[in-house]
């Protein structure tokens, strides 16, 4: 990987909450309304965004912690405290980037269609999850989201990998898996799957998943990706 630590955060960060060009400085200014602040550390670098409804209203240059996985920011908890109007919630966990050369997960135990032309066709067949509206459903299997890769039973997609966010240079892996059908090593394979689609349209790619969900985390070790920090957003609860 040729970029640095501060080059990948800020490509995360941008991809999944948009920052502000040319905004400088630290800390940056955020596109996305619905994030107030996000924290985004590593053992060598960090990035301190804020929302532009409250950047005039906090005086943060960054922070002097030490870096500590699974620990909220202080900067962040502070700024938390600070908003006494409304309550904010402080949540994040580990992201990672996936290395040039993934390892390679166990045969899926169910078939996996990709979105090449054949796949988005056979796609149409399929019966959309409970979980995703029909228009938003349309526009995945159509490509609109980006790539993507389904574990498919009886008709069904029940394990699903696609890019929930992007930008020009990166992607992020969003994954769900459905509730029966997890514990059967679909996730890890669906994700390779993607991987294997989305790399061609990106430079690199990124996997985040929060503090509690060991069951996501294990996929990213299961393929070997790369830990990179942690990242932590603050948000109106």
């Amino acid at each position: 990987m040729d970029w640095d630590e501060e080059r990948l955060l800020s490509l995360e960060v941008d991809a999944n909450y948009g920052l502000a060009p040319n905004s400088g400085g630290s800390p940056a200014l955020l596109k996305d309304p619905t994030v107030l602040a996000v924290c985004a550390w590593s053992p060598r670098a960090r990035l301190l965004a804020l929302g532009s409804g409250i950047a005039h209203r906090a005086r943060m240059n960054g922070w002097d912690q030490a870096y500590s996985p699974g620990r909220p920011p202080d900067t962040l908890v502070r700024l938390a405290a600070s908003l006494e109007d409304q309550a904010v919630s402080v949540e994040g966990g580990p992201c990672f980037v996936f290395p040039p050369h993934l390892a390679a997960p166990d045969p899926a135990p169910l078939p996996v269609i990709v979105s090449t032309a054949e796949g988005k066709i056979a796609a149409q067949e399929l019966v959309r999850p409970d979980n995703w509206q029909p228009g938003e459903w349309s526009e995945l299997i159509n490509g609109r989201f980006g790539e993507w890769a389904m574990a498919v039973h009886d008709n069904q997609p029940v394990s699903i990998c696609h890019t929930p966010a992007s930008n020009s240079t990166a992607a992020e892996a969003g994954i769900w898996t459905r509730a029966d059908f997890r514990g059967r090593g679909l996730a890890p394979a669906v994700v390779a799957a993607w991987s294997q689609r989305e790399c061609r349209n990106k430079d690199v790619l990124f996997y985040s998943t929060t503090a509690t969900n060991h069951a996501s985390q294990s996929v990213a070790r299961s393929l070997r990706l790369i830990p990179l920090g942690w990242i932590w957003t603050a948000r109106w609860s």
